[in-house]
């Protein structure tokens, strides 16, 4: 089925009801398309930049040739679902709900042109004080100006962190980003994220000293454990650059007593304790991880999915809200 295909039939569907039905079958059907287009593409690989160059060279998507089942789908149902909210009034917290996982949907099909000229305006004015619209408003920007996470390397993993050689052309953009993210930082539900989007930041143009700095700003402050562990594993990976093995392994441990399944953090860590001379643990550390099924998404993907890792819990409370 395709997207049109999809949305059409919902909007029939809403359109059997009358008058006093009409804004609660709005907001099922939102609900109904939101959770069908995500379990639709669980079962593929939806991040788009697993099946694109870092040029973004692409065709163009139509939205009426869309398949349901692929990530482009995603950010199509998830403007088709918001302009079943109100547009006008006060939003109730099913209706912010709606909104909360439209945006994260769009960002999992990283959708950040799309988000940053078309749902993001019409969000920042219907939720203009929801901390995750604000930053998901500061990372569709910086996404749009600074392109994908990381540019691929011949084996196409997105997922390794590694030192990137960037020209200035990427470089000069980087104090805008950052300084679009320390807006954030005095708001103390992003503080944790933006300072550890700034370190990531940091750590792509390599000014180790100032993402250490920002890394453990992140872990002082954040209040999510994947995001501490996140702070851990990027941190570890500076102090690897910076030959400290011993400040890396002490920094990776901290991250995997949080997150003991992430396979890059199990296999770095794993390998300075083999370097190490402490074999046994060093496998006790990776065989779990390697073997894990399903496979856990590396921070990498984590942080480039930025709000889609809070979708299924923003479902469970809209599948609430409909019982």
């Amino acid at each position: 089925m395709t997207v049109t295909q999809f949305t059409t039939a919902l909007d029939a569907w809403v359109a059997i009801g009358d008058a006093v039905d009409a804004p609660h079958r709005r907001r099922v059907a939102a609900i109904f398309a939101i959770e069908a287009s995500w379990h639709a593409t669980r079962t593929f690989e939806h991040l788009r930049m697993r099946h694109t160059d870092p040029w973004r060279r692409h065709p163009a998507v139509h939205a009426d040739r869309e398949r349901l089942r692929t990530s482009e789908s995603l950010p199509l149902v998830a403007e088709w679902a918001v302009t079943h909210v109100p547009a006008t009034g006060i939003l109730d917290k099913t209706e912010r709900t709606i909104w909360r996982t439209a945006v994260g949907l769009a960002q999992d099909g990283h959708a950040w042109h799309r988000l940053r000229d078309g749902m993001l305006p019409v969000a920042l004015k219907r939720l203009p004080d929801d901390p995750r619209v604000k930053l998901a408003s500061v990372l569709a920007a910086t996404n749009v100006d600074l392109g994908l996470l990381r540019v691929t390397s011949l084996v196409g993993r997105f997922d390794v962190l590694r030192v990137e050689h960037l020209g200035s052309s990427v470089t000069r953009k980087f104090p805008k980003a950052i300084a679009a993210f320390e807006t954030l930082l005095t708001d103390s539900s992003l503080a944790g994220e933006a300072a550890l989007r700034i370190g990531y930041l940091e750590l792509r143009r390599g000014r180790w000293p100032a993402a250490l700095a920002r890394f453990d700003a992140a872990r002082r402050v954040a209040t999510e454990p994947t995001l501490i562990a996140a702070s851990d594993y990027f941190a570890g990976w500076v102090l690897e650059q910076q030959d400290k093995p011993a400040e890396a392994i002490a920094a990776y441990r901290r991250a995997h007593a949080i997150t003991p399944l992430m396979r890059n953090l199990a296999t770095r860590l794993s390998a300075l304790l083999y370097l190490h001379h402490q074999r046994a643990e060093a496998f006790a550390i990776l065989d779990p991880a390697l073997n894990a099924r399903p496979s856990p998404q590396d921070f990498l993907y984590v942080i480039a999915r930025a709000d889609a890792r809070f979708v299924p819990e923003w479902l469970a409370e809209l599948r609430q809200a409909v019982r």
